[in-house]
C-alpha cells in the first residue's frame, strides 16, 4: 500500500482573535463610560483585530476625552457613512453590542485578553518579517542586518507590553516610602565595601548609576567586586560583559574570593594560566561552592544592542523568581559597547540613546543599573587626572540620565606609568615616596547623587586578584 503523502502546511496562517471578546468590551464601555478611564491608557484601536471595532473605541475614547457620553445614540453620526458598519446592519449595530449588560462585570479581562491578542500578532508578524529577510539572498542583505532588525523589532514589541507605568496618589506615593525607609531590603543594593557604601549610597531600584574612569582604573574589578559583595548581602545581580569572557570574569571572582588582606590568596592570572598547586586547587574549590550559593549569574554577551540586553533581564528576571530569588541589580560593563536599537547619526546620538534605554530597563524591570562608562583621554590632559563630570559630556547625555555619577581614580597607575629613569635622584626618590604613598589606594569620587551628598571616599585595590576592600586611608 502507498503510503500518504504529507499534506502541505496552511499558506496562512490563522491570527490569533476574539472578535466576541472585542464586541462585549466595546458594549460595556458604552453602557459605563467610567470603564474608559481605566483602559484607555493601554488600549488602543490599533490592538483591535476587527477594524470596525477599532474604530468604535476610538469614537468612545474621543468622546469621553472631551466629557461627552458616548452611548449607541450619540456615536450614530459618527458611522452613518461608514461602508463597514454598513455590511453588519449599520448604526444599529451599536444598539445590539450594548446588549448585554452582564460584560460590564468582565470588561477589564475582555480588555487584557485583546491586549494580549494583540501582542501576539505582532510577535507573528515580527517573525514573518524576519523570515522573509532571512530568505533574501541578495548582496544587500546580510545576516548582522537582519540579525539588528530582529532584535528592534522584538525590542519594539515588548517595550509595549512592559511600560513600567506606576499610578498612586500622593498619599500612596509618601506610604511607599516610609514602608521602603523600614524595610531594608528596598531601601537599595549595597556592597559591604564600605567606602563605596558610604560615598554612593544604595543602589534603588529604577536608578541608572554610572560608574566612569579611564582604563586601568580598576572599573571591572570594581564592578566584579561590588556584584559579589551585593549577592553576599541577598540582592540578585545579573551581569553582563561585553568586553570580558564569562571565564576571565569567573576566574577574577574566584581569585577575589580567595583573598586575605594578609597577601594571602589566589592571583587570577595563575588560575587563567593553570599554574596551580593543590592547597590554591582546594582553595578555588571552596571558592567555587561559595559562589554556587549566591544569587549571581554572568552573561558574556559580546557585541549587543539594548533590545537585546532588555529581552534578556526579562527572561532573567523570571528565572531568578522562579528560585525564589529577586533581580534587584543589573550590571554592564561597558555602556559604549552596547548599540542603539534604532540607527543613528552619530557616536554622540548613539550614547545618548543607550543611556536612555538603561533608564527605562531600570525604570520596566523595576531593577537597578549599574553600567560601567570609559572617560575620554581628555581626562589624562589635565595636571590632575581626576575625572569630573565635564569628562561624560562627550558621551551622549549619560550625565542628565543617570541618578548617580562615581568615577574612579589610581595615582598609583599614572605614577608608574611616569617612573624617573635615573635611580638615586631627588626625582627617583620623590617619586618613590609619592608611589608608596599610593600604593594599592582607589579613590572612589562620586560627582553626582541625586538622592544624598556627593563626596570621596578611599579604598584598596588589588589588581593581581581583581579585589577592592576597606582601606585605612581617609
Amino acid at each position: 500500500m502507498m503510503a500518504a503523502a504529507p499534506q502541505d502546511p496552511p499558506s496562512v496562517m490563522s491570527l490569533p482573535q476574539n472578535v466576541e471578546a472585542e464586541a462585549a468590551l466595546l458594549g460595556a464601555l458604552m453602557i459605563d463610560n467610567r470603564l474608559v478611564e481605566r483602559l484607555a491608557d493601554r488600549l488602543e484601536p490599533a490592538h483591535f483585530f476587527e477594524p470596525l471595532h477599532g474604530r468604535i473605541y476610538e469614537a468612545i475614547v474621543g468622546r469621553c476625552a472631551l466629557n461627552q457620553i458616548s452611548n449607541p445614540v450619540t456615536l450614530k453620526p459618527y458611522f452613518e457613512a461608514d461602508e463597514a458598519m454598513k455590511e453588519v446592519g449599520g448604526p444599529s449595530y451599536l444598539a445590539q453590542l450594548t446588549g448585554s449588560g452582564a460584560a460590564v462585570i468582565g470588561a477589564t479581562g475582555f480588555a487584557e485578553q485583546i491586549l494580549e491578542l494583540a501582542r501576539l500578532r505582532a510577535m507573528i508578524g515580527v517573525g514573518r518579517s524576519i523570515a522573509e529577510r532571512a530568505a533574501d539572498t541578495s548582496e544587500e542583505v546580510s545576516f548582522p542586518s537582519i540579525l539588528a532588525f530582529a532584535e528592534e523589532a522584538i525590542a519594539d514589541v515588548s517595550r509595549e507590553s512592559e511600560d513600567g507605568v506606576s499610578e498612586c496618589t500622593a498619599a500612596e506615593a509618601g506610604d511607599r516610602a516610609m514602608r521602603a525607609g523600614e524595610n531594608s531590603k528596598m531601601r537599595g543594593v549595597l556592597s559591604g565595601i564600605a567606602p563605596i557604601d558610604e560615598a554612593l549610597g544604595p543602589i534603588k531600584r529604577k536608578q541608572l548609576v554610572i560608574m566612569g574612569a579611564r582604563p586601568g582604573m580598576g572599573k571591572s574589578a570594581t564592578a566584579s567586586s561590588y556584584s559579589l559583595g551585593a549577592a553576599a548581602r541577598g540582592h540578585g545581580v545579573l551581569f553582563f560583559s561585553l568586553e570580558m569572557s564569562d571565564e576571565e570574569i569567573g576566574a577574577r571572582m574566584l581569585s577575589d574570593m580567595t583573598f586575605q588582606f594578609d597577601g594571602r590568596g589566589v592571583p587570577y592570572g595563575l588560575i587563567e594560566a593553570g599554574e596551580l598547586t593543590m592547597p590554591q586547587v582546594r582553595r578555588l574549590n571552596e571558592a567555587r561552592d561559595q559562589l554556587a550559593e549566591l544569587p549571581l549569574q554572568i552573561i558574556d554577551i559580546g557585541q549587543s544592542s539594548t533590545g537585546k540586553l532588555n529581552a534578556m533581564v526579562r527572561r532573567w528576571k523570571r528565572r531568578f523568581a522562579a528560585r525564589n530569588q529577586s533581580l534587584e541589580l543589573v550590571v554592564v560593563d561597558y555602556i559604549q559597547k552596547l548599540r542603539p536599537n534604532h540607527r543613528v547619526k552619530d557616536r554622540y546620538e548613539a550614547i545618548t540613546e543607550v543611556s536612555q534605554d538603561l533608564k527605562t530597563l531600570a525604570k520596566v524591570h523595576n531593577v537597578g543599573v549599574l553600567g560601567l562608562a570609559q572617560l575620554s583621554r581628555g581626562v589624562e590632559q589635565r595636571q590632575d587626572h581626576r575625572p569630573q563630570l565635564s569628562d561624560l559630556r562627550d558621551s551622549g547625555q549619560i550625565e542628565q540620565d543617570a541618578d548617580g555619577v562615581m568615577f574612579l581614580y589610581r595615582q598609583q597607575y599614572y605614577l608608574e606609568a611616569s617612573e624617573p629613569p635615573e635611580d638615586g635622584s631627588d626625582a627617583r626618590l620623590k617619586w618613590e615616596r609619592g608611589l608608596e604613598l599610593c600604593k594599592n589606594r582607589i579613590e572612589f569620587i562620586v560627582a553626582k547623587r541625586r538622592q544624598g551628598r556627593t563626596g570621596k571616599r578611599v579604598g584598596e585595590f588589588h589588581g593581581a586578584f581583581s579585589a577592592i576592600r576597606a582601606s585605612e586611608y581617609v
